[in-house]
């Protein structure tokens, strides 16, 4: 454990200056002697003579005795106003300690790296320790305050400055490590404002006791993080000490899972799905051959030997199937080390049996493959009459005319194909389902009009893209022109499987005409594929948990030939799979974060409750939002990692499963020095070591003066009396006084 600080060699000052007020009344004796100064009129008679000449002799010894005397009452008063405003001065190394009390402020790191386990006890234990040790040398009269360096749990634990010694204690003994990430420019910031309170404790001390992680100290996302902690720092070293307290440990070694994900937010019945997991070695050394288990629905269903180079991320992949419908609880583990918390990761995965997509027909006809849906209908279902299709995607097709009145929340997915026209209710009840989760799918044609789709659908703030339909280009009819596709290098995971392909089609589709859009600068639009003329062919955007999707030119074969080219189903396919995972919304969160749901209309009337991973259960609230007539349920208590269940409390309805775990960030464990903070901060005073150290004669002195002026205006009311009585044994006794009163303050200095 090292232990730095940046103090000063001497100060001075008023515990309470705003009593030196009080020096106003050493005016009040020399107010009433000169108001009671007698008055006299000059009268000359015959002895006058003789009484001026006794008068001159005594005059200079009687204006001297009132003078002394005058002197000992305003000192009186002074004095009081002194000691009563508390002065002190701080010397390091003086000959005796401090009689003034100290406002400290302990700020301990409680963070999910403190955690690691050394040779005898964690760091948190140590850190702790050293906490109670400084609480436990401290004066009578000091006061202190808490904080611990959290992200989600309250950092301020003692938020009023406390001289209860034994209270103290027992809150740093109620201090727990969390599973959170250490925010120390949040607890930095509280370490300020505490330092605004008890002003009538001129000496301040902000004591920090940390592993000082570089991640938690030295945020690398971005400049201004870093320097926001290290203005901080400047801050409280200006109005306090600053002492910081290293109990990290050099070239610690850690494993961790620092990811667990697949490509798809749900999987479907009996088909395989690839689980990616990342894992990253924290140390200097390569470990071989480490164990990684996982476990589905905590049984251990397969696990692998894997090589983990130092300091590198390492991929490694598992295949399962799933048998059964519902949400199921995935766990990835690593064997313990010194810090186990981050060896486990969870993942929930809900499994369907079919997703349900709602087709909008926009165009009618009698022929043949003559509708602007039945192209799309094929490709997602293609039955036969003597073989029913048994894939998972259950198209159901409507007019236009039926939008307004179809019940959307049925559905995972809806694609409106060459709709002429949108009124205002159409495009809220599409905005509020695309909200809800909902995936859209926009795909245009011949009936499209441009002006109704520019102020209905694409209109900025209103609609649900913020974009703009602009003319058409090419001409179908006579195939003038012809545009094949831009894969964008294949970025976008709708296209990922065309990557190495050729054979898919996906370049060599022949497109005769589409509309051309304008894109504005907007963060949640996004190009998933391209014309070869550099005009977007399909956009993706976000609007609440939902996306949303515009594909500019036709899904049947009137525009193009992508409606009969081998690109064409497996392309709508995974588009339809993509815009439908919104509806299942995030079911996973960092530690500290909360879980947001959204009750569907038949869970309006339940009475959930959350189960943490501990077993504890929290009932929740439900707050009704007038605008969509529903609830959002927000449950903030994730300050576990592991898989949380929300019970609807309901036989009729399946639990819900939400996976929480911690940040990757405080898996790393390096921690900081001088190279990052600057050095006077980690710096000891010459010739003595930190205030707070384990021995007495590392203390530095703060001497209070109050008791010894106090001391001395008693000796001079003592001194008053005796000039009254005794002038010659007054005047001795007040050089006594102050004579001894200064030797006493040499000594305490």
């Amino acid at each position: 454990m090292n232990a730095f600080s940046f103090q000063p060699l001497f100060a001075f000052g008023f515990a309470s200056p705003w009593l030196l007020m009080g020096l106003l009344a050493a005016g009040i004796p020399i107010l009433i002697h000169l108001l009671h100064k007698r008055k006299f009129i000059e009268t000359e008679w015959a002895a006058m003579k003789f009484l001026l000449a006794a008068t001159r002799k005594y005059s200079r010894r009687v204006r001297f005795e009132q003078l002394l005397i005058l002197l000992v009452r305003c000192l009186i008063l002074l004095l009081l106003a002194v000691a009563f405003s508390r002065p002190y001065w701080s010397l390091q190394g003086a000959f005796f300690e401090s009689a003034a009390p100290v406002h400290r402020i302990l700020v301990v790191d409680t963070s999910f790296s403190m955690r690691w386990q050394g040779e005898e006890e964690a760091l948190f234990e140590e850190a702790r320790e050293i906490a109670r040790s400084i609480v436990s040398s401290s004066r009578q009269g000091d006061a202190f305050q808490l904080i611990q360096i959290s992200s989600a749990s309250p950092q301020k634990v003692i938020s009023r400055p406390s001289r209860q010694q034994t209270y103290v204690l027992d809150e740093i003994s109620k201090l727990q490590p969390t599973q959170e990430f250490g925010n120390a420019g949040q607890a930095l910031q509280a370490a300020l404002e505490f330092l605004g309170q008890a002003q009538e404790l001129a000496q301040k001390e902000v004591i920090i006791i940390s592993d000082f992680q570089a991640e938690s100290w030295a945020p690398q996302q971005a400049e201004q993080g870093n320097s926001r902690i290290l203005s901080l720092m400047d801050a409280l070293s200006k109005k306090a000490t600053l002492i910081l307290k290293d109990v990290g440990v050099s070239e610690e070694s850690n494993l961790a899972i620092v990811d667990f994900n697949s490509r798809s937010v749900f999987a479907t019945l009996n088909q395989p799905v690839r689980l990616s997991v990342t894992l990253h070695n924290f140390g200097l050394l390569n470990q071989d051959a480490v164990n990684l288990q996982l476990y589905v629905d905590q049984q251990l269903v397969n696990q692998k030997q894997v090589d983990l180079p130092a300091n590198t991320d390492t991929q490694a992949e598992f295949t399962h199937q799933f048998t059964r419908v519902g949400d199921h609880r995935l766990e990835v583990r690593l064997a313990d080390d010194r810090l186990p918390l981050d060896n486990r990761r969870w993942k929930v995965m809900p499994v369907k049996k079919e997703i349900n997509v709602l087709l909008v027909n926009g165009r009618r006809s009698t022929e043949a493959m003559g509708r602007a849906t039945d192209f799309l209908e094929l490709a997602l279902s293609p039955s036969l009459q003597e073989q029913p299709w048994q894939g998972i995607i259950k198209p159901h097709v409507i007019n236009e005319g039926e939008l307004a009145t179809t019940e959307l929340s049925l559905y995972d997915a809806v694609v409106i194909c060459d709709v002429a026209l949108f009124t205002d209710h159409e495009r809220d009840l599409l905005k509020h389902y695309v909200s809800r989760g909902g995936g859209l799918i926009f795909s245009l044609g011949e009936q499209v009009n441009v002006k109704n789709y520019n102020q209905t659908i694409f209109q900025p703030g209103q609609g649900l893209l913020s974009l703009k339909l602009l003319d058409r280009r090419g001409d179908a009819r006579r195939h003038t022109t012809l545009f094949e596709f831009d894969p964008l290098q294949y970025q976008h995971p709708v296209i990922e499987i065309f990557k190495g392909n050729p054979d898919a089609g996906l370049e060599t589709t022949h497109i005769y005409e589409y509309f051309q859009t304008e894109l504005p600068d907007d963060p949640n639009t996004r190009l998933i594929l391209n014309y070869d003329t550099n005009d977007p062919a399909i956009i993706e955007g976000s609007l609440g948990r939902g996306k949303v999707v515009l594909i500019t030119t036709s899904l049947d074969r009137l525009w193009g030939t992508w409606a009969i080219w081998p690109s064409f189903p497996p392309m709508v396919n995974e588009l339809v799979l993509y815009i439908a995972t919104g509806k299942w919304g995030s079911r996973e969160a960092r530690v500290g974060q909360p879980l947001e749901i959204m009750t569907r209309e038949n869970q309006l009337t339940l009475s959930p409750q959350m189960i943490a991973p501990d077993q504890e259960k929290y009932p929740l609230r439900s707050v009704l939002d007038s605008e969509d007539e529903s609830r959002t349920i927000t449950f903030p208590q994730t300050l576990l990692s592991g898989i949380y269940e929300l019970d609807w409390g309901s036989a009729a309805m399946e639990n819900t499963l939400y996976a929480v775990n911690v940040s990757s960030q405080e898996s790393n464990l390096n921690h900081i020095g001088p190279q990052v903070i600057p050095p006077q901060y980690f710096r000891r005073p010459e010739g003595a070591q930190s205030q707070l150290a384990e021995v007495p004669e590392e203390r530095s002195t703060q001497a209070g003066l109050a008791e010894n002026l106090l001391l001395t205006v008693l000796a001079l009311i003592v001194v008053e009396q005796l000039l009254l009585w005794r002038f010659s044994a007054g005047a001795l006794t007040f050089l006594a006084v102050m004579l001894i009163s200064g030797l006493s303050l040499f000594f305490l200095r």
